[in-house]
């Protein structure tokens, strides 16, 4: 018998948590939240906001700093939020079922669905599913290169290095099952997430976002003017069911939720059931979610703003398919990862070496112990060497000597046979490499041909070529300058 120890278990369980950090930076605000993640809970530690408008990238990442500071994440993993109020999205089909070829005729198709060049953009994509066998219904989803990469210079500038880029929208539609309790399995659903200053319209089916919407109306219009801009917001959800609608990527939702800043729910859901006469379903995202206390009250503080959208992909992040990280850092991150394998692989090298080292020391050492008996045996013999050896260069030295000894004759004997009497020679040069050279007058072009021609003939010469040749007059005759160049050669 045995007993288990539950609080034991909770404890390691609690110390295994992963905690992670995700950071949005809209246009006007920027989000903070800190959650931990363990085998079977999902705790939300702490959470902050602030306003950014009329600050300077500096001072937004000076923000960042100091929260992280109060924080203590020095060492926590940091995942990038990209609001949905920044991308484009577009449904698009694809003449192709097959994932690379989906991603080749995105990458070039995708600069014609929005104002900017192929370069000035960053792109990747859903694949909602497959119809009529052949063809691929897809969520193209673009973001402006700038606006990511302003994103990425404020979090260096705070000193953070983030692993990820993830889109806010697509974190809501795979948490609406979990967190939301929303059934998306069987048919579509329609997640509505009022923040702050906008609203998120996302139809979700089978825990994918078939079709995503930005609302420039949120929390703040609501409650300053809850008449009209109550009318307006009803108006853009039906729109924006009708631009789904009008795509034909799905059926209509049976249901719509609605979700994000608490305090504005209530009000907007009976008129929306009023008026759409849909099954609306208001859910709170924090239900399903462990809040610290400290947490709770930072919530309750931010009353118009919603942190579902930084919370669900961090959630989520091991189902999300959409990476809007810029390509450069994507290498420089796989870089850096090559560069960590490969110190791991020169330690593991270096310690293997270590060991093959101590293994062969000992017989090392024993055979130096022989080979210092060696040494002194054969003294004598290596003296004796030494001697023989210089005498044996001296011999060679002495040989070599006289096997040259007379060939500059031989090669002025052979010169003098083969010149002819209308030929005068300035100057010949030869060396200890064997190269040779001989400047001269002739009377004639010819006769400067025979002669290396008959240069080429001879025994002692080879590789003969013309330097130059040149013509000129000499006492009213016209004589040839030229200079011969060969190699010599060494005969017995």
């Amino acid at each position: 018998m045995f007993k288990v120890n539950l609080r034991q278990w909770r404890h390691l369980a609690s110390v295994s948590a992963k905690v992670l950090v995700g950071v949005e930076l809209g246009a006007t605000s920027i989000k903070i939240i800190k959650i931990a993640i363990s085998l079977n809970k999902i705790e939300l530690l702490d959470v902050w906001s602030a306003n950014t408008s009329g600050s300077t990238d500096e001072e937004i990442a000076k923000m960042i700093r100091s929260k992280f500071s109060e924080l203590n994440l020095r060492t926590a993993r940091v995942t990038n939020i990209i609001p949905t109020g920044l991308v484009i999205t577009k449904n698009i089909e694809i003449p192709s079922t097959n994932p690379s070829e989906i991603k080749d005729i995105i990458a070039l198709q995708a600069g014609r669905h929005t104002p900017y060049s192929r370069e000035e953009i960053i792109v990747d994509y859903v694949d909602i599913g497959v119809y009529k066998n052949n063809y691929s219904k897809i969520l193209l989803v673009i973001v402006a290169r700038n606006v990511v990469k302003r994103q990425v210079e404020i979090l260096e500038k705070a000193g953070l290095k983030f692993d990820d880029s993830l889109l806010a929208a697509e974190g809501i539609a795979y948490a609406s099952t979990k967190l939301l309790k929303v059934e998306t399995q069987n048919a579509p659903a329609a997640i509505v997430h009022i923040d702050e200053g906008s609203t998120d319209f996302i139809i979700v089916f089978k825990g994918k976002p078939l079709f995503i919407r930005n609302i420039p109306l949120g929390a703040v219009h609501l409650s300053e003017d809850s008449q009209t801009y109550e009318t307006k917001f009803i108006e853009e959800v039906r729109r924006s069911l009708e631009a789904y609608q009008n795509e034909d990527i799905e059926r209509l939702p049976l249901t719509l939720a609605l979700c994000g800043a608490s305090s504005e729910i209530k009000g907007v859901e009976s008129a929306l059931g009023q008026t759409l006469h849909f099954n609306i379903k208001a859910a709170a995202y924090l239900t399903h979610v462990a809040v610290s206390g400290h947490a709770m009250q930072q919530v309750t503080s931010f009353g118009r703003v919603s942190f579902f959208d930084v919370l669900s992909p961090l959630v989520c992040q091991d189902k999300t398919r959409v990476n809007l990280i810029p390509e450069e850092i994507r290498l420089r991150k796989a870089f850096q990862e090559r560069g960590r394998d490969l110190i791991k692989t020169g330690i593991f090298v270096l310690t293997m070496a270590v060991l093959i080292f101590s293994v062969f020391l000992t017989n090392i050492y024993a055979k130096s112990a022989i080979l210092k008996k060696l040494d002194k045996k054969f003294q004598t013999i290596h003296d004796d060497a030494r001697e023989l050896e210089a005498s044996f260069t001296k011999i060679n030295l002495i040989k070599d000597y006289l096997s040259r000894r007379g060939y500059a004759l031989e090669v002025l004997g052979e010169l003098y046979a083969i010149i002819t009497d209308d030929m005068l020679l300035n100057d010949i040069r030869f060396d200890d490499q064997g190269r040779f050279s001989v400047r001269g007058t002739a009377e004639a072009m010819s006769s400067v041909f025979s002669f290396v021609e008959k240069l080429g003939k001879s025994k002692y010469f080879r590789d003969v070529k013309t330097r130059y040749t040149t013509k000129r007059k000499e006492k009213l005759k016209d004589v040839t300058d030229f200079e011969i160049q060969s190699a010599l050669v060494k005969t017995d």
